[in-house]
């Protein structure tokens, strides 16, 4: 929990200098910010808003197919729960995977079995990933320019995004379907635990470790045989990306951006995703606004590619890590509520 705190202290601090950065280097004083934002075209606002909506609505909802299809009636509005839980720890923490710990929570105390938890955050953080290589990949065919007009430190920083996307995309592939990894793995770990004199833990893992395995290849297998199952999970995981992306690319109409280049905002977005995603810095912040600020004034001049930066992350990252924070909130408060009326009865 402490760890959590420092994280979140560190994110603001970030978030506050970043911010702080932008302005200063910009010239663009506070006021004249405000003003810009109130003079946006609310008729692009809204479906900016919705699209950051549905960023967490798509996360969850393939979640939740998932575990349908693994035999646990999970909820829609669960759903949204698990992804808010993700989405926000993600933010606050310098791993794009770490939020899976505080969405298998929230599963494990809805009844799901620890292996269906684990085999449905790798399956569909695989999805995840896959969604942005295809995007990426289609930025690369219809908007190689852009890339090449990127400076080359963020040229840089994108690469070894795709890179690291790939390498992660072929770990999970070979998790999903080589159990014997995770065979070699907890058998380490057992013989870790007889070297530190802890003999009891180690047998009582030992013991449990071939149930375990068995029941994760179960989930797998019966996840394998539904192609269906995995293209709604791979277009669920599109959908969730391009949403978060949408979000700028209607931001920049907002801002009374020309609608003939609103695939061009598309691609550069994509490209701020990808080499921002594996930056080990929480939420990527700092470099995701300073990557959009120099992708946009391709397009823009300064202080309308600072004010686009501005909001666009506004909206699809700091508003969107606030709605996540209430919702695992107010998650957490149901949960103590269940629980007290449990030991009630």
């Amino acid at each position: 929990m402490k760890k959590k705190i420092l994280w979140t202290a560190i994110t603001f601090f970030l978030s506050f200098l970043t911010i702080y950065t932008l302005f200063y280097a910009s010239g663009l004083s506070v006021s004249e910010f405000v003003q810009g934002i109130k003079e946006a075209s609310p008729l692009w606002l809204v479906p900016a808003a919705l699209c950051m909506m549905g960023f967490i609505f798509f996360e969850g909802r393939s979640l939740v197919l998932i575990l349908r299809t693994l035999g646990y009636p999970a909820k829609k509005r669960r759903g949204f729960l698990y992804a808010s839980a993700d989405i926000y720890f993600s933010s606050i923490t310098p791993s794009a995977t770490g939020g899976q710990p505080a969405s298998a929570y929230f599963m494990h105390k809805d009844g799901i079995s620890g292996v269906a938890v684990t085999v449905s955050l790798i399956l569909n953080l695989t999805m995840y990933t896959l969604a942005i290589i295809t995007l990426g990949l289609g930025s690369i065919i219809f908007f190689p320019g852009i890339f090449l007009d990127f400076a080359t430190p963020c040229k840089v920083m994108i690469l070894i995004g795709i890179a690291m996307m790939i390498l992660l995309t072929v770990f999970f592939i070979i998790l999903l379907k080589k159990q014997s990894i995770l065979l070699k793995t907890g058998n380490m770990i057992i013989s870790v635990m007889n070297k530190l004199h802890c003999k009891n833990a180690a047998e009582k893992l030992r013991k449990r470790l071939d149930k375990i395995i068995e029941n994760y290849n179960e989930c797998v297998v019966t996840l394998a045989g539904k192609k269906h199952l995995l293209i709604k999970t791979y277009l669920l995981n599109l959908l969730q990306r391009a949403s978060q992306i949408l979000v700028t690319v209607f931001c920049y109409y907002a801002l009374h951006g020309s609608i003939s280049d609103g695939l061009k905002v598309f691609a550069i977005q994509t490209y701020v995703v990808i080499g921002s995603n594996f930056i080990p810095v929480p939420g990527a912040v700092g470099i995701s606004e300073f990557l959009m600020y120099f992708g946009y004034t391709m397009l823009l001049g300064e202080d309308a590619a600072y004010s686009l930066a501005l909001l666009g992350r506004g909206i699809s990252f700091y508003t969107c890590s606030i709605i996540s924070i209430f919702t695992v909130l107010l998650g957490h408060i149901m949960l103590r509520l269940r629980k007290n009326e449990g030991e009630t009865l």
